[in-house]
């Protein structure tokens, strides 16, 4: 299984014969690179040579650095590493925007279906978990009656409680933000695999978002995120615990139903993000792969 390295306590990186060293003052941990998905550097004393980030990106890992906070505010990508880049990007880039719009609305659609599963598997109310699925059958082409908006409203007061504001300090929303940064780069190591331009979205347009296409992509996989949140509440912390990001990070490791089958969540995202190529090449807005949300228990 790919790994995802949490780097704390100023660690030094280095590599050798193909692996990936980690030096602490107590002992040496080796990570062959080819098992490496990602590394998320969390201490502001770890130091990292420009060889060493050179050799994971080449191996196809990305590395996700974390402010004086510890949350990810930066990420390396591997590029190049598409054979057709320069032909997905020109389709990227003159996708209509009719098609851009429907597919907006299968994105959206698929993230209040898992919005309203979250809530069934957490023993919400079924009039609220009623109105989401109502939500998801009226949502049009680019969500123009927004209905993701209205959704995340209910949805987060439903499973945190009527006063919970989304950008207050406290302990669920550090923990929302770590994971679904984690989330965005696992989505745009996939999208930058196949191609693609992050700052080109089909509807996140931030002039200075370098991941508006991640921003739409992760969009379906945030539930996930809200529900490990939900059942961990208890033990969260503002300044979150190893445990709690250890947690975050190994989401990626859980699973889903995507095509009927049940995956791992970051393959769950090759899985969209491959999709998507196949719904660029036709210029069509079917066919995207959206993952379905399963109870913890059976995502083993």
């Amino acid at each position: 299984m790919w790994r995802t390295l949490l780097v704390t306590n100023g660690s030094r990186l280095s590599t050798r014969d193909k692996r990936l060293i980690v030096k602490t003052e107590e002992q040496e941990f080796y990570v062959p690179l080819e098992d490496i998905y990602a590394v998320v550097v969390e201490s502001l004393q770890t130091e990292i040579t420009a060889s060493t980030i050179i050799a994971l990106v080449t191996a196809g890992a990305h590395i996700v650095i974390c402010d004086e906070k510890h949350l990810p505010c930066s990420l390396t990508l591997p590029l190049n590493t598409h054979f057709h880049a320069s032909n997905v990007l020109k389709q990227q880039i003159e996708l209509p925007r009719q098609i851009k719009a429907a597919l907006w609305k299968e994105i959206v659609k698929a993230k209040i279906r898992n919005q309203e599963k979250v809530l069934r598997f957490t023993g919400r109310s079924k009039t609220v978990r009623d109105k989401l699925l109502q939500y998801a059958q009226e949502v049009e082409d680019d969500d123009v009656s927004n209905r993701e908006g209205l959704s995340a409203k209910m949805f987060f007061r439903e499973l945190y409680g009527s006063e919970f504001v989304r950008k207050a300090d406290n302990a669920i929303n550090s923990a929302l933000n770590y994971g679904y940064a984690i989330l965005r780069s696992a989505v745009s190591k996939s999208l930058v695999s196949y191609g693609f331009n992050c700052a080109l979205g089909i509807h996140h347009m931030g002039e200075f978002n370098a991941y508006n296409l991640s921003d739409d992509f992760m969009e379906p996989f945030r539930p996930i995120v809200d529900y490990w949140v939900d059942a961990n509440h208890t033990d969260l912390c503002e300044d979150l615990t190893m445990n709690n990001k250890l947690g975050l990070i190994n989401l990626l490791n859980q699973c889903a139903l995507c095509g009927g089958k049940k995956v791992k969540i970051r393959y769950a995202i090759s899985l969209l993000v491959k999709s998507f190529v196949s719904c660029i090449e036709n210029s069509v807005a079917d066919g995207l792969l959206l993952p379905e949300i399963i109870p913890f228990d059976e995502a083993e």
